[in-house]
Formats: structure tokens, C-alpha cells, sequence
């Protein structure tokens, strides 16, 4: 898994919290919960590189995590809706090559635009595509959110034809699933909380393993991204919560 990881000021209703974060540490936690190896590829800070190192190691995760001036920092407010996200800092070298089986490109800025990836099969969020305007890369399966990008139906139609299956969360109303031409809507938990960091990476970790992994439907597998990240929400756990996931096909005449 290649993207930056981060150091995340949060402000919500409650408080402001710092901690590390970014896309390869809330996904490791998920795909190691499931049992899956996992190796990231990130740049930071050297005294981050050495505290991060530390950390996925405990966490049975191979860190490839690559010195430079500064780790990439975000102020993520939840006071507002949806949240609004400031990038404080980002170190000035990015990441060259990602190669691997099944890749999953979470950049959280720019880092991976000039990247060489090599992999059997590849999977992306686009969030750090789009905050940076990077061209969006070539994937098989795609994942993106509200928070990323406001989209109709027509438009988000029209903006999927480049990948093969999307997947588009909208946070408490559910989520939008693209392949085959066909577009359905899976309900959510509805899970009512202050601070949704991370969830969008746990999301796409469970959805990669279960379909690309364990060969389960998309439609099935997003059922079960879902779950995972209501137990996530619920207890800031990789655990699953179950709830009615109805899987709705979305007539074309709705757009």
C-alpha cells in the first residue's frame, strides 16, 4: 500500500486531538485484523520515519517509510459539514515506484503523481488525487467520497467510464457501486459520530480484501467494507457491525 502517512490535527465538538494517521495506517490496521501481509510505502520526517517504523512493526506490517524534510500534516475540522481539510505541511519528495500484487494507491496529497507502479492489480482512492489536481490514475477498482467530491448521478456516471467498477461512499446515506454499466445503492449503518477519520481507508482496505482477495462480489463486498466501518466508528476498532445492508439497483430513469 503506497500513500503518505500524516500527523492529524482534529477538531470536533468535543475537542482537539493530534495523532498519526493517513490512509496506510488505517488501512494496515484493517487488512492485518483480517489476516491479511501488508507492506507500506510512505515519506516522512526522520524522527517520524523512526516513531512510524516502530509502530507498524508492533503492528506485524513491513514499513518502507523513506526520510524527508517534513511529514505531511493536515488540520481536519469536524465542526463543519462536510468537514473541511487544511494541508499544513508536506514533505518535498514524493514516492518513485510502487510495485506489488494487489497495489493500493492512497496518496493523501500529490506524493504518488509521478509514481511508476507495477502491480497485477490495482486499486485507488482518489481523495489525494483530487485535493492535489493530479491526473487520476489507471485502476481496476476505484474508490472515492463525498468529502472529495460532490457529484450528481449523471455526474457521477459520466466520471466513472474510465474504471472499471467505483465505488462512491456518501458517508450516512450509504454508497453508490458502478461496474457493468449497472449503478447500485447500498444503505449505511447510519452511525452518528464526531470524527469519521480514517474511515474512508478502512472502507476501501476491507472492500479490496474481501473482493480481490477472497473473491466475493463487489456488491457483497462493500456490504462488508460497511459493516467494518460502523464497528470502526462505533469503538475506533477493526471490528464488524452488523446491520441490514440492502443492495438497491438504481433505475437509469433516475438520471
Amino acid at each position: 500500500m503506497a500513500g503518505n502517512p500524516t500527523l492529524d490535527i482534529i477538531y470536533t465538538a468535543t475537542g482537539v486531538y493530534k495523532r498519526y494517521g493517513g490512509p496506510i495506517y488505517y488501512a494496515a490496521l484493517a487488512l492485518r485484523a483480517l489476516g491479511a501481509e501488508v507492506e507500506v510505502m510512505g515519506v516522512a520526517s526522520p524522527d517520524d520515519v523512526e516513531k512510524l517504523g516502530r509502530i507498524f512493526a508492533e503492528m506485524g506490517v513491513r514499513p518502507r517509510l523513506f526520510e524527508s524534510d517534513f511529514t505531511t500534516t493536515f488540520e481536519l475540522d469536524y465542526r463543519t459539514r462536510p468537514r473541511s481539510v487544511k494541508l499544513l505541511k508536506k514533505p518535498s519528495r514524493g514516492i518513485g515506484r510502487v510495485a506489488g500484487d494487489i497495489v493500493i494507491l492512497s496518496p493523501v496529497y500529490d506524493e504518488l503523481k509521478s509514481a511508476e507502479v507495477d502491480a497485477r492489480i490495482v486499486v485507488a482512492d482518489l481523495q489525494g488525487y483530487l485535493r492535489s489536481q493530479s491526473p487520476l490514475p489507471r485502476a481496476d477498482l476505484v474508490h472515492f467520497s463525498i468529502d472529495d467530491i460532490q457529484l450528481t448521478l449523471r455526474e457521477l456516471v459520466h466520471f466513472a467510464e474510465r474504471w472499471p467498477r467505483v465505488v462512491y461512499t456518501l458517508g450516512e446515506e450509504g454508497a453508490y457501486v458502478l461496474f457493468d454499466g449497472s449503478i447500485y445503492h447500498i444503505n449505511s449503518a447510519e452511525v452518528s459520530t464526531d470524527d469519521t477519520t480514517g474511515s474512508g481507508d478502512v472502507f476501501l482496505a476491507v472492500l479490496t480484501y474481501f473482493h480481490l482477495v477472497k473473491g466475493l462480489d463487489i456488491l457483497s463486498a462493500t456490504c462488508e467494507a460497511s459493516m467494518y466501518v460502523a464497528g470502526f466508528l462505533l469503538t475506533r476498532q477493526i471490528v464488524r457491525h452488523e446491520f441490514n445492508c440492502v443492495k438497491r439497483v438504481v433505475p437509469m430513469t433516475q438520471f
